[in-house]
């Protein structure tokens, strides 16, 4: 009966060192989904970062966008570690960290633009704002509501009535 007891504490283990593994993997797997998730969130921070740059946008916005960059890559930081401490590489497609005698390389840090403004900064001024006062005057290239008929003639293709009948006989489905 010993032998037996034995074999069967020796599956136990074995099964719930499984288990274990496979909840770091599914942990791990969820903290690369969140590196993935902050990375896009990053990218959109750099770009904010560039057009406000660009449109001459005071210091403090740049100081403030600098910070939300810096917080964000902590979080990647944190996480990258937490994928090392479970054993599982940050990067999916390098091969894992093994050797618990050495210590795990720490993750490269995400390279941060640094910004100086000075009152000399050239900026290319906001297209948007810089013809805001330039009045539009109606002509041949504009369809205004006084110029209907042009505006027919803009909107207007040869399979209009057709695409029309066609819609009245094949009503969308997603309409129901």
């Amino acid at each position: 009966m010993g032998m037996l007891d034995n074999i069967l504490n020796t599956v136990k283990r074995g099964a719930e060192r499984v288990q274990r593994r496979g909840e770091e993997v599914a942990h791990a797997t969820r903290l690369r989904m969140e590196v993935f998730q902050l990375s896009r969130e990053l990218d959109g921070l750099y770009a904010r970062l560039g057009r406000s740059y660009h449109a001459g946008a005071e210091l403090e916005v740049l100081s403030g966008v600098r910070e939300d960059i810096r917080r964000v890559e902590e979080e990647i930081r944190a996480r990258e570690r937490l994928i090392t401490e479970l054993g599982a590489d940050p990067a999916p497609d390098t091969p894992a960290h093994s050797d618990p005698a050495q210590p795990a390389p720490a993750p490269a840090p995400h390279p941060t633009l640094e910004v100086r403004m000075t009152k000399d900064t050239p900026t290319t001024p906001d297209p948007t704002v810089q013809h805001s006062d330039e009045k539009l005057v109606p002509g041949e290239q504009t369809a205004s509501m006084g110029r209907e008929a042009a505006r027919d003639e803009m909107a207007r293709h040869d399979h209009m009535i057709e695409e029309g009948q066609a819609a009245s006989r094949n009503p969308d489905p997603l309409d129901k």
